[in-house]
């Protein structure tokens, strides 16, 4: 399907849920203000959470907590009637620990690609601007964790011009997952996550994670001090 087409059904699909948020979510105070990442001394560091109306990221090495963390973000976001999508051109999302967070999957549009095809990274970008216009959600999240370097580095830097003209005067929180710094924007903060501090109870092989460590960068610099220790997303049982 030309790319084009792909954004036509995004709008049509859109259209056709009648997808608006409810309750607290229509309040003008709380599209004022950030969005809260549920974690205290975070939300501190954070002047109240993720930025509306800017790109924010989440880098760091696979299981260090990054998904996680967006994972309780979408799960605030949907279980206080607001709405948040998912843009996974890897198919990456695991439906189990989704639930597990408290997602509610009413409220979530999750757009998935197909591993291994050769433009599901740039058909995401193509339709990030789509779902930001589109002045329904609170969160949009979008999972680059996993996809090569050299794919990433074939995206063109219109592409971040784009989304940054999106995002102007919208109410959304815009939060990018990868292993490195990606999007060419000076907005928005970022969080950078180390798996090597992650803390655990119980012995081998029934260890349960409770907690990881986690870096926060708001804007290109970082903080000094210690980092910040964030509750692990358990499974439900």
């Amino acid at each position: 399907m030309p790319a084009h087409a792909r954004k036509i059904a995004l709008e049509e699909l859109l259209r056709q849920r009648r997808l608006a948020p409810v309750g607290p979510a229509l309040r003008g105070e709380r599209r004022r203000s950030p969005l809260s990442t549920g974690h205290t001394g975070l939300d501190t560091r954070l002047d109240g959470g993720l930025p509306r109306g800017q790109l924010s990221e989440a880098i760091g090495p696979a299981s260090s907590g990054r998904t996680g963390l967006s994972l309780a973000i979408a799960s605030r976001v949907t279980s206080t009637g607001g709405l948040a999508a998912w843009l996974d051109p890897l198919d990456r999302l695991d439906p189990a620990s989704a639930a597990a967070a408290g997602i509610e999957f009413d409220r979530l549009l999750w757009l998935r690609g197909a591993p291994g095809a050769p433009r599901a990274t740039a058909d995401a970008a193509r339709v990030l601007p789509t779902l930001i216009a589109s002045g329904i959600f609170d969160l949009v999240v979008l999972d680059l964790a996993g996809v090569p370097a050299m794919e990433l580095q074939r995206l063109p830097t219109s592409t971040w011009i784009r989304v940054q003209r999106a995002l102007e005067g919208k109410d959304v929180a815009l939060l990018l997952l990868a292993t490195q710094h990606v999007a060419k924007s000076p907005q928005g903060v970022k969080l950078a996550f180390e798996a090597a501090t992650a803390r655990f109870e119980g012995t081998h092989p029934g260890r349960l994670l409770v907690s990881l460590r986690a870096a926060v960068r708001p804007g290109p610099l970082a903080l000094r001090g210690e980092g910040i220790e964030l509750p692990a997303v358990r499974p439900q049982r």
